[in-house]
């Protein structure tokens, strides 16, 4: 038996660990487009990139694990083709290699700028490790930053260069950071941390060009003013990389299906992770989730099903995000909400709590450790809460959840 596994983030490293903690004994093929051992994502936007996180612990394997596991871990190596009939995959070089079962881990690719300007020189995005480390590189000549985009990757980009001196401006094309994640009162709460700690947040603005000769010095916004940068980071967002995927006949919306055993409408064929459009066992939606929990479970599901243990998917999201002294940590997704508790503990914490009528589905948390954990544990029921009991920081958060009435969204 011969198990490849194209991709080798998160979701691909763990399928192959999780394999032979299951038992398999046959071959396992690690393929990584990339040239470095296989490394965890979030800190490149964090510890990496302000370099307090050497190198080394950035790998999520020693190249001596991958040996001992007898896992052939291919580095530098991309895959072009995959040919269902005769299962196998056709690499760059020409090579094929046979597959008996294949697990596609592909993740997702960086959306590029469009506008005039794009390709100069001190444009960057931060996705990989080659992209922090150009950034690392740069930085000693860099005295002015402007980030475009007010996501997750932008904000912490932002904290991360001006913890490191840098003057940052953030440009973001929505009346707020986070708009299409969080709530208001997140959002404002992280747009004043960034203006405390001296970030310059420009919001309801999007960057039409960014000038220079070959080096870029400013970019220029909608609102017709120019921002001088020596760098320009830019954060607007991923999509799914389902190319191999959609070449081969596998069905792809949004992501590439699979059920929930992650397997796709090929039966040797599954896929996990950010490149994965699934139908969620809570929410009972189809959904594609980026998030290194997200890929860590589907990986489990996926050895477990083809070390003949089969058990479907039944995880719960979550996620965090570090932003100077502030930790923002989600759980549940809140698309859809229609009311929001805010239970506020302190100056430097708050939690929002989001419900569809009277059903938790999501909670979003900074520096509130014991709401998010409580919140967490009880969210996969969908537990009706009183709401004003909720946002009474007085009332201990885990009393209010023990013995709430489940519930089923529908």
């Amino acid at each position: 038996m011969h198990c490849v596994i194209v991709g080798a983030s998160h979701a691909g490293v763990q399928a192959a660990v999780n394999l032979r903690a299951q038992g398999y004994d046959g071959e396992i093929t690690l393929i990584s487009a990339e040239k470095v051992l296989p490394y965890q994502r979030p800190p490149l936007s964090k510890a990496f990139l302000q370099d307090t996180l050497p190198e080394q612990r950035l790998w999520l394997r020693p190249e001596a694990f991958y040996q001992q596991k007898n896992i052939n871990l291919m580095l530098d190596t991309n895959v072009v083709g995959i040919n269902r009939q005769s299962q196998t995959v056709e690499l760059a070089n020409g090579q094929c290699l046979a597959y008996d079962d294949l697990i596609l881990a592909t993740g997702a690719s960086v959306r590029r700028l469009s506008i005039a300007g794009a390709d100069l020189k001190g444009v960057y995005y931060l996705r990989d490790h080659q992209d922090a480390t150009g950034i690392k590189q740069a930085l000693p000549k860099v005295k002015k930053v402007v980030v475009i985009g007010g996501g997750y990757i932008g904000l912490e980009a932002a904290a991360s260069l001006r913890k490191m001196g840098k003057e940052v401006t953030v440009l973001i094309n929505s009346q707020r950071p986070l708009q299409h994640l969080t709530s208001p009162g997140i959002s404002d709460f992280i747009t004043a941390l960034h203006q405390q700690n001296g970030v310059t947040i420009v919001t309801n603005t999007m960057a039409v060009e960014i000038t220079g000769d070959t080096q870029v010095t400013s970019v220029i916004a909608d609102n017709g003013k120019h921002y001088e940068a020596d760098m320009v980071v830019a954060g607007i967002g991923v999509q799914p990389a389902h190319s191999l995927a959609s070449g081969c006949g596998l069905n792809v919306s949004n992501g590439i299906d699979v059920n929930g055993f992650m397997q796709t409408n090929d039966p040797h064929i599954y896929a996990i992770g950010d490149c994965v459009n699934f139908a969620h066992p809570v929410y009972h939606k189809k959904l594609r989730i980026e998030s290194v929990q997200n890929a860590t479970d589907q990986a489990k599901t996926v050895a477990l099903t083809l070390c003949n243990k089969p058990a479907p998917y039944n995880a719960f999201p979550w996620f965090w995000s570090d932003q100077y002294d502030a930790k923002l940590q989600i759980a549940g997704l809140s698309a859809g909400y229609t009311d929001v508790v805010v239970r506020q503990e302190s100056e430097k914490s708050l939690a929002a709590f989001y419900f569809v009528h009277n059903k938790l589905i999501a909670v979003d948390t900074i520096n509130q450790t014991k709401s998010f954990m409580v919140a967490r544990k009880y969210l996969p029921q969908l537990p009706e809460l009183d709401k004003t009991l909720l946002a009474d920081a007085n009332i201990p958060v885990s009393d209010i959840f023990t013995g709430a009435p489940q519930a089923c969204l529908t």
